[in-house]
């Protein structure tokens, strides 16, 4: 019953929205252009939102539902949607043109101040996306390495490039993407985070890695934070043996502070992958890391590595939009410790309310990260590969259906806080979760 009363709220408070969704099918495969943007409701014979505007830490769909958002635009959106100060300054500098590709002043100055403050970027090029940055980073690898293999971490996400979608989502074991070479023949081997048998295949492999990628903590892959020893302990290892070690901090970059994580552990990787909160909300992705391993991508080398060639790399949009919102975080240490404590007590009183009732569900996260996980059965304290063996698509696209008929909006469950959410949303947020917990954890599909 519960299913059924969701799904005909949802569908009656949103008929623009399914009336243009039907128009998408017809021209978009799936009618839509990133994959995870169903929210996995087509799985419970329903349609995603049509988002139009958003403001704060709101977002109104066409037709006019409003949601305190979670989402934050994959992250992005740290200052929360639409801030004043990043909208007055792309109105001012769009008067100019949005797009030369040339080089452009704002390009040298966000470098710049991205090197100033994390002491493991010595150069730096930008480019357009995350998934760009995290490819361009294992081809250096390989190349400054004369290495073949790259080692990533299982459930990490690097983007959807050839060279390492691999043992992402639902992608287990040995599977591989239709169109994509195997992992063998990709040279690509993957390990578990906070376990002992890494450093097994790194001794196994010495000679033939040319870098070890991992997220400090796995975003996509369901919010998993990796063990401080852990990646001392990968730093150690990768060092003794001229391997690189990529920190991909493309969701952890600027999250938690006005720098990379990287600084905060003093665990200083060869290279890092950059985008999201950098680019203030516009596309962007970057890879920086130390001067000899960056340089071999210069135009003045002989051997020059391709990266960073894109119509778009250097967005001057992108450039200014990142510029103002890092110049707005270097003065907001007291909001990044406010959505940091808010996130960590959110995270504390949502499992000790699911782990009272025994209920299916897990939050997972770090600080302002906060994730969801649904279940098929309830289990104490379950490891990374319980959790993964027992989820429950079908319950977790009612858990999104559920929230956004009470007016939050989220994807992994809920995903992140912004500066723009104050205590009363959070709270808002938590009890909304709570009051949904039961029903959706013992809604049965047919």
């Amino acid at each position: 019953m519960f299913i059924k009363n969701e799904l005909e709220i949802y569908q009656k408070n949103r008929p623009k929205s399914k009336e243009l969704w039907q128009k998408a099918l017809k021209v978009l495969p799936g009618g839509i252009s990133h994959s995870i943007r169903t929210f996995g409701l087509d799985l419970i014979g329903s349609f995603p939102l049509f988002i139009n505007s958003a403001n704060g830490p709101y977002l109104r769909d066409i037709d006019a539902n409003e949601y305190i958002d979670c989402w934050n635009g994959h992250f992005a959106m740290i200052l929360g949607h639409n801030p004043p100060e990043i909208q007055k300054t792309l109105k001012e500098y769009i008067e100019h043109g949005w797009h030369f590709g040339t080089n452009t002043e704002y390009q040298v100055e966000l470098a710049k101040a991205i090197i100033k403050g994390n002491l493991g970027i010595e150069k730096m090029r930008f480019c357009v996306s995350g998934t760009e940055a995290t490819m361009y980073a294992s081809r250096l690898a390989r190349a400054y390495t004369e290495r073949r293999l790259i080692a990533k971490a299982k459930l990490g996400w690097h983007g959807a490039n050839d060279t390492l979608y691999y043992n992402v989502g639902s992608l287990k074991n040995d599977q591989t993407s239709p169109g994509l070479l195997n992992s063998e023949k990709a040279g690509i081997l993957t390990f578990e985070i906070n376990n002992d048998r890494t450093f097994d295949l790194i001794k196994k492999n010495k000679n033939n890695l040319a870098a070890i990628i991992l997220e400090p903590i796995l975003g996509g892959g369901g919010g998993f934070p990796v063990e401080i020893e852990f990646l001392k302990r990968l730093r150690e290892e990768t060092e003794k043996n001229d391997i690189l070690l990529i920190f991909d901090e493309i969701i952890t970059g600027y999250r938690f502070s006005n720098t990379l994580i990287q600084n905060k552990l003093n665990i200083i990787p060869d290279l890092t992958t950059m985008g999201k909160i950098i680019g203030g909300g516009m596309p962007i992705g970057a890879i920086g890391g130390r001067e000899d391993i960056i340089e071999r991508s210069s135009p003045q080398k002989e051997k020059q590595v391709l990266i960073g060639g894109g119509t778009f790399s250097g967005y001057p949009l992108s450039m200014i939009a990142g510029l103002k919102t890092l110049e707005i975080l270097n003065t907001s240490q007291k909001e990044y410790n406010r959505i940091n404590s808010e996130g960590e007590k959110l995270l504390k009183n949502l499992n000790q309310f699911f782990n009272e009732e025994k209920l299916p569900l897990l939050a997972m996260g770090y600080k302002s990260i906060i994730m969801l996980h649904v279940l098929s059965k309830w289990i104490e304290k379950p490891s990374i590969n319980e959790i993964i063996e027992n989820s429950d698509n079908k319950r977790q696209a009612l858990l999104q259906l559920a929230l956004f008929n009470r007016n939050v909006s989220g994807l992994h469950g809920l995903g992140s806080l912004s500066m723009a959410h104050n205590h009363d949303h959070i709270m808002q947020i938590q009890n909304v979760v709570e009051q949904i917990a039961h029903p959706v954890s013992q809604s049965q599909f047919d």
